[in-house]
């Protein structure tokens, strides 16, 4: 039987703006509130690029090593983002990630371990904000949860109606023309990240008030 969130996936897959297809938990559909998360690039060997799958099967995998116990950098990026949202302690369940999407901005991939995003060319991100807003017209979500502060400080997610900020000390903000999608910027699970920290920010964004 073919459910809403097969219906998203679909609609994804169908959308040329989008090459690299965002991983969609089987419970996005019917969460409430419905979460989008965006991080900056996905990172691999240039024949990785042609694989439109690749950033869902990335968080499949670590979700997969999550469970058996197995550590590399994305299970710590998945344990801290489940902890992050749910208030629960580092390394419990992983479960809050059937209901949530991930996508990436950028969509070429990122041969280079540390390029600075900083030399991104205007092309690379001309397709990233294609790819972002097409994800945002497909995936519906309530909020969308940033990793990092590099796409807010370069201003490449900002449409050209330019944002209503809810709390900047929180960088919390809605784009001008789209007032109903709450857009935080969390710390990076990568390195430094304090769950603990985060989730009391994220109980604070979830309930500011839009204006």
């Amino acid at each position: 039987m073919t459910t809403a969130t097969d219906t998203f996936r679909q609609h994804l897959q169908e959308t040329q703006a989008i090459h690299f297809l965002p991983y969609v938990g089987d419970g996005y559909a019917d969460a409430r509130p419905r979460i989008l998360m965006i991080g900056e690039a996905n990172h691999g060997t240039a024949p990785d690029g042609a694989d439109r799958t690749y950033t869902d099967g990335v968080v499949r995998r670590a979700l997969q090593d999550a469970a058996e116990g197995n550590g590399n950098h994305w299970v710590r990026y998945i344990r801290n983002i489940s902890a992050m949202l749910t208030g629960n302690a580092y390394g419990g369940s992983n479960a809050v990630w059937d209901t949530v999407a991930y996508g990436v901005f950028f969509q070429h991939m990122e041969t280079e371990t540390h390029r600075n995003r900083s030399r991104a060319t205007p092309e690379e991100i001309a397709l990233g904000r294609g790819a972002f807003f097409a994800m945002l017209d497909v995936l519906k979500p309530d909020f969308v949860i940033v990793w990092g502060l590099t796409l807010f400080k370069q201003h490449w997610l900002s449409p050209e109606s330019g944002i209503t900020m809810l709390a900047p000390g929180l960088c919390a903000y809605v784009f001008t023309d789209r007032p109903d999608v709450r857009i935080w910027h969390c710390h990076h699970p990568s390195r430094d990240f304090s769950h603990v920290s985060e989730h009391q920010k994220w109980e604070a964004v979830r309930k500011l008030h839009i204006r």
